[in-house]
């Protein structure tokens, strides 16, 4: 791969392998699991299968939700990326004459980049704030037309439920058909994200006819429809930011977030970035990973995250996204290991044919293994 952002991304590793310490990928929940489910297995099966059925139904869960949150006189805004979003939100901060705003950080918000939005039109981020609050729910519920809300602390629970002025910004992705969902949900993000059975401070909150006009929602798409129009890569949307994932992935345990240059990093990252971003700048990352499979066994949505790499992988050599000489080089391998006749050569004549075909920039500080004297074929006959 001969792109900037790849030579990027390489330099980036190479300074995190540098600084990295010893690589721990130890991931123990099980004293947690068992005190709050008696089959966690099982919770993971449901959460995923209500989560997928959500996915696969979201046109019908958005309108409803849309339907009923606009009951009481508010009103539902879409976006397609934040370009559009910080159209909006800008226009109604001038005409509410809002010159301060409280911004709660998330990962949603640092993906739209709100913050470098508000200050570029000189818009004062006050922390202590309660006039204007700009926020992000963790769920809208379709059944009730509500928003599910998660706080850090007491403070911030209170500044945001009685500001004056409302935002809030949505992925499209974050939508739930009833409201009895979020308690799994909720209890495997806990679990997942801090080792703890819930999570510290949550509320439902409704518009309510008095504020109708002080609330705004943003739901925006952001690229999520990218994944969303292929049947096997919109599992990737029912990912609920847990982080398991990255604790038991020995790659990003070496690299962390840097080299990612992005907010999303880890496993989930490699699948969702080609899609949410362009693939030209981030299909390098479907290849940084060695397949292990950690990640797909720890996601408490069993998202099948290592397949989803792999299907990331064929569709770009299919739509000819990678190069050409590493399709090449992709094809004369392929010839061979699907070739018994070639396989069963003698063992000096394959190690000769991967010298050519193996750059030799990475043969120099990683010697290509030497094959058996004799195939598993062979010996498996004599």
């Amino acid at each position: 791969m001969n792109t900037a952002e790849y030579k990027f991304f390489i330099a980036d590793c190479k300074k995190s392998i540098e600084n990295a310490k010893d690589v721990n990928i130890e991931f123990d929940i099980d004293d947690i699991t068992l005190k709050t489910f008696q089959n966690y297995s099982y919770a993971r099966k449901i959460a995923a299968n209500l989560r997928q059925k959500n996915i696969n139904h979201i046109d019908e869960l958005l309108i409803s939700f849309e339907k009923k949150f606009n009951e009481n006189g508010a009103k539902v805004n879409w976006a397609l990326d934040y370009d559009s979003l910080s159209e909006d939100i800008i226009k109604i901060l001038i005409e509410k004459k809002i010159k301060e705003v409280n911004l709660f950080e998330s990962r949603f918000i640092e993906e739209l980049g709100l913050l470098k939005i508000l200050k570029n039109e000189e818009i004062q981020i006050n922390l202590q704030s309660n006039n204007c609050v700009i926020f992000e729910p963790n769920y809208a519920i379709s059944q009730t037309g509500s928003l599910y809300l998660v706080f850090n602390s007491a403070i911030e629970m209170e500044q945001v439920l009685s500001a004056k002025m409302k935002i809030f910004v949505l992925p499209v992705n974050n939508v739930l058909k009833n409201i009895e969902d979020v308690e799994l949900l909720s209890k495997l993000y806990s679990i997942n994200k801090n080792r703890e059975e819930y999570l510290p401070l949550t509320a439902f909150y409704s518009v309510k006819e008095n504020d109708e006009n002080n609330v705004e929602l943003f739901i925006i798409d952001n690229g999520r429809t990218n994944l969303l129009e292929s049947k096997e890569h919109r599992k990737a949307l029912t990912c609920i930011n847990c982080d398991a994932c990255k604790k038991v992935c020995p790659i990003y345990s070496l690299i962390g977030d840097m080299p990612y240059n992005n907010v999303f990093t880890g496993p989930i990252a490699n699948v969702v970035l080609p899609f949410l971003e362009t693939i030209d700048g981030y299909k390098h990352l479907s290849f940084n990973c060695i397949l292990c499979g950690n990640c797909a066994k720890v996601c408490p949505m069993n998202i099948p995250i290592t397949d989803l790499i792999i299907a990331n992988r064929n569709m770009f050599y299919e739509n000819k996204n990678i190069d050409l000489p590493d399709r090449y080089r992709i094809n004369i391998l392929k010839k061979n290991l699907i070739s018994r006749k070639k396989l069963n050569r003698a063992a000096w004549r394959k190690e000769f044919l991967m010298k050519l075909y193996v750059k030799r920039k990475i043969t120099v500080k990683r010697p290509i293994p030497k094959f058996a004297k004799i195939s598993f074929s062979k010996s498996k006959n004599q």
